[in-house]
Formats: C-alpha cells, structure tokens, sequence
C-alpha cells in the first residue's frame, strides 16, 4: 500500500507499515507506483501530480512551469531531488523498501518506477 491519508502517507511493504508526513516527493512516488513500467518526462510529471492536487479539498497544487530549457532543467533538478528525498526518508523508516525505491525508481529528464519483480500497489 502507498496512500495518503490526509496530512500522512501510510506505507505498506513486506508486511511492514510505515507512516510519513506528506511531501511532494511522496506524491510523485505515488504517480510512479500507480504505472510501473511507464517513462513520465518530468514536467508531465508535476503536472498530473499539480492536477491530483487541485481535486483534492484543502491541498495546494505545485506550480507547474511548462516553458522550454531552463524551465525544464529546474523542473528535472526538482522532481528528481524530492522523489531522492522521500526515497531516503522512506529507507529511514522501512530499510528494505527504500533498497527497493533506490534500484526500481529512475530520474532525470525522464522519471519510472521499473522494479525487478512486479510488486502491485494499493494507492
């Protein structure tokens, strides 16, 4: 399981459950999870990340810059840097799912979640 619960995300893995205080990395993860497989260029990203937001009361959409270059350099630094973030915060908490984010979670211009094995996600 990998669902946000108002203020916290409930994280479940190998019969272990954590919980985290929401961040935007964690709402990226979350896309990730919800299409193994599927390469998102990062402003695309942030965009369905800002869309969810926006549907859910009381949550504040990310900005979303689309311009070209710089634009999307900015966006790559900052997508990869908060999904690096929430990865280490979420090893911090369960050790064997963060060794399995750090190998199945890929960044850059272009951002997937491709684990070894198929592992199916509640979200």
């Amino acid at each position: 399981m990998f669902r946000r619960e108002g203020d916290y995300w409930t994280i479940a893995y190998e019969g272990r459950v954590v919980r985290l205080k929401d961040a935007k990395g964690l709402h990226y993860l979350g896309q990730l999870l919800r299409h193994p497989g599927r390469a998102f260029e990062v402003v695309e990203l942030k965009m369905l990340v800002a869309d969810r937001a926006r549907r859910t009361p009381g949550r504040r959409a990310p900005s979303v810059d689309p311009g070209g270059g710089d634009a999307a350099e900015r966006a790559r630094k900052a997508v990869t840097n908060r999904i690096r973030q929430a990865v280490v915060r979420i090893g911090a908490a369960h050790e064997r799912l963060g060794l399995h984010f750090a190998n199945a979670v890929h960044t850059g211009s272009r951002c997937a979640y491709t684990p070894d094995r198929p592992t199916p996600w509640e979200t």
